[in-house]
């Protein structure tokens, strides 16, 4: 078995990172992906502003076919009704009232196929006040309250990677499973919405009830003192982290691996409550320690007294850890005439079936032939249909 959704066909109108990123978790559990592309240039991804072949579309596209097609003609909708009909799912992340305007939308396409399960992304659902307004991740972030918890509001500046198109495609591959599950009950397929700015909300659902229990929104250092995590640098300038938690164990554990075992005790830092109210005067005080030695002699005091902690990696340091290198999420895939691609591994394994490896990811319009022929077109018909710019 090529993994739990063997079987299942999903075309994807997706460009950049939420649909393709929605739309390749999908294909990572064994669903077969057919990634529908403007013949002019296809995923902007595809070349972005450096030119060739890129790691952002390897990333979000590995283990998919592509097809290209020119949406914008009646052949090219034609074609695309005929993948519509032996399919199960329709991703796309444009704006919204595309879909409406190229005839491509759920109410259209619920008539070729029934079953059809319709997935959209967009930055803030398809009505409402700011429908009109074009919408990528840091609107999302912003929208959502990302931003708030991540940014120094002194010194605004947008941090980090693209949590509201990477939490879109995530929340949307979860509705599409959804769909699905809800077909094979119903028989029926559904449109299923899903948004950067909700998406995100929903991310946040415990600082957004407080909040909203409350009336005292966080920032970007509430959580580090509710939960009691540090940050510290060695004498080398190496950093690593500590998360306390509750357990009042792991505060000893903490004053023993620094050789201070009086401070348990100390009115300033003996109950969890004692330690976040004093949150920045302990973080100096351990800072000091901490700067006598290496940080690797820490990691190892850390790990003798139970205390949970992490070495701060970088993403070239990371794949040389041993732990990830025996959990294997990193993951080679090779290509005809091409280097390696070097990856990331999907993060879930089932007991019963084995998730295999992706192949690579494909070359603009590999699969034209492949699922045009299937749909009664032969190379002659090909032929003219890239001729006018159909494919």
């Amino acid at each position: 078995m090529k993994g739990v959704l063997e079987g299942i066909r999903i075309l994807e109108l997706g460009n950049f990172i939420s649909g393709p990123y929605a739309a390749v978790l999908l294909s990572d559990m064994g669903a077969e992906v057919i990634k529908v592309e403007n013949p002019k240039g296809g995923d902007p991804f595809r070349g972005w502003d450096l030119g060739g072949d890129q790691p952002n579309f390897w990333a979000f596209n590995r283990g998919k076919k592509s097809v290209t097609l020119n949406l914008q003609t009646p052949e090219g909708k034609e074609i695309f009704y005929g993948l519509v009909k032996d399919a199960d799912v329709v991703i796309e992340n444009y704006r919204p009232g595309v879909t409406k305007k190229l005839g491509i939308d759920y109410e259209n396409l619920k008539k070729i196929n029934p079953r059809i399960i319709c997935c959209s992304i967009t930055g803030t659902g398809p009505t409402g006040p700011y429908v009109h307004r074009p919408a990528y991740d840091t609107v999302g972030q912003g929208l959502g309250g990302m931003l708030s918890v991540l940014m120094d509001a002194k010194n605004p500046r947008p941090i980090g990677p693209a949590y509201a198109d990477h939490l879109s495609g995530l929340y949307s591959a979860l509705g599409v499973l959804g769909g699905l599950v809800a077909r094979a009950k119903t028989g029926k397929g559904q449109q299923v919405d899903a948004t950067m700015a909700g998406a995100v909300l929903g991310f946040l659902t415990a600082p957004a009830t407080e909040t909203l229990a409350h009336g005292r929104p966080p920032g970007p250092y509430t959580r580090p003192r509710q939960s009691q995590t540090y940050a510290f640098s060695g004498a080398d300038g190496l950093p690593f982290a500590i998360h306390l938690s509750s357990p009042q164990k792991f505060w000893e554990g903490l004053c023993k691996s620094v050789g201070h075992p009086e401070l348990i005790e100390d009115p300033r830092f003996n109950t969890r409550p004692n330690r976040r109210k004093n949150y920045d005067e302990l973080s100096q005080t351990f800072a000091e320690f901490f700067r006598e030695k290496p940080r690797a002699y820490w990691l190892e005091q850390l790990e003798a007294n139970d205390v949970p902690h992490t070495p701060v990696y970088n993403l070239a340091e990371v794949f040389q850890d041993p732990q990830i290198k025996h959990m294997g999420l990193e993951i080679e895939i090779d290509r005809k005439n091409k280097p390696t691609i070097k990856t990331v591994k999907f993060p879930v394994e089932y007991s019963d079936d084995q998730i295999q490896h992706p192949a690579a990811p494909p070359e603009l319009g590999e699969h034209n032939g492949e699922f045009l022929k299937s749909l009664g077109y032969d190379e002659k018909a090909l032929a003219e249909l890239k001729e006018n710019g159909v494919i």
